[in-house]
C-alpha cells in the first residue's frame, strides 16, 4: 500500500481516535478502582473500538458502519495483510467479552465484571494500541532514494525486547505518554498497579484485589414490564427481539 494518506487524515486519526481513545482507556481504569463496573466496561469498549478504528484509519481503510462492534473492527484490522496484525488468545477472548457487555450501558441485560478484567484490559490496550500511529511514511536517504518505513517499524511493533519490557514501548506524541512523562493529574489512574504502561518495569502489584461482580436489570427480574416500558423509553433492537419473543 502506497504512502497516499492525507496529512490531515492522519491528525484525525491521532486527535479524534488514538488521543480520545487513550482518555477512555485511563477513564475505565480510574472506573474500576472506584467500582464502578458498568462504567468501566462501557469505557474499555469506547478505548478498544477507538484504537481499531485508528489504526484503518492510518492505512487508509474506512472505520464506517463498525459503531461499536468490535468483531467487525477486530475483522478489517486482520484483513490488513502488510501489517501482520495479531492479538494472543486471551486478547481476543477479552475483546469479545467487552463486545458482549460493554454495549450494555442501559443495563438492559444481566452484567458481570470477569476476574482480573483491569489486568486483561492493560494487556489488551497495550497489544493492540502498538499499531496506532502512521507506520507507512517514507525518508529520502542520503543518497536521494525514498525508503518505506514500513518494514522497519513492524519491526520494532514485533521485537522481543518490548514484549518483555511492554512499559518501554512508546508512541511519538500519544497522550499516554504525554501523561506519563507530565505527570498530568490523570497519570495515578493510568500507572495505578499497571504491568504495561508507566516508567518502571512492574514486576508484581500490592494491595490489588482481583474481583468480580454481576447484576441483573429490572427486565431480568420483571419480564412482564417489558410492554409498558417500551413505551416509555428506547431499547436496543436485541433486547425488543428477546422481549417480544417472550
Amino acid at each position: 500500500m502506497e504512502n497516499i494518506i492525507k496529512p490531515y487524515i492522519i491528525d484525525f486519526a491521532n486527535r479524534s481516535f488514538r488521543d480520545v481513545a487513550d482518555q477512555d482507556y485511563i477513564a475505565a481504569r480510574a472506573s474500576y478502582r472506584l467500582e464502578l463496573d458498568q462504567q468501566f466496561l462501557w469505557s474499555s469498549l469506547q478505548a478498544i473500538e477507538k484504537y481499531f478504528k485508528a489504526i484503518l484509519l492510518y492505512n487508509g481503510i474506512s472505520s464506517k458502519g463498525i459503531n461499536h462492534n468490535l468483531a467487525e473492527a477486530l475483522k478489517r484490522v486482520e484483513k490488513i495483510e502488510d501489517i501482520n496484525f495479531h492479538l494472543p488468545e486471551d486478547v481476543i477472548d477479552f475483546v469479545n467479552y467487552i463486545n458482549t457487555y460493554g454495549p450494555n450501558r442501559y443495563l438492559e441485560f444481566p452484567s458481570h465484571l470477569s476476574m482480573d478484567a483491569l489486568i486483561e484490559l492493560d494487556k489488551t490496550v497495550w497489544h493492540i494500541r502498538r499499531y496506532c500511529y502512521f507506520l507507512r511514511a517514507t525518508l529520502k536517504s542520503y543518497d536521494g532514494t525514498l525508503v518505506f518505513l514500513l518494514p522497519y517499524e513492524l519491526q520494532k511493533i514485533h521485537h522481543e525486547y518490548y514484549l518483555e519490557n511492554p512499559h518501554k514501548y512508546k508512541i511519538s506524541g500519544g497522550f499516554l505518554e504525554k501523561a506519563t512523562s507530565n505527570k498530568k493529574i490523570c497519570h495515578k489512574a493510568l500507572v495505578w498497579n499497571n504491568f504495561y504502561f508507566g516508567k518502571k518495569k512492574r514486576i508484581y502489584i500490592k494491595n490489588f484485589n482481583s474481583r468480580t461482580s454481576s447484576v441483573n436489570p429490572t427486565l431480568t427480574l420483571h419480564p412482564e414490564s417489558f410492554e409498558e416500558l417500551d413505551g416509555l423509553v428506547y431499547f436496543s433492537s436485541e433486547t425488543r427481539k428477546i422481549f417480544k419473543q417472550s
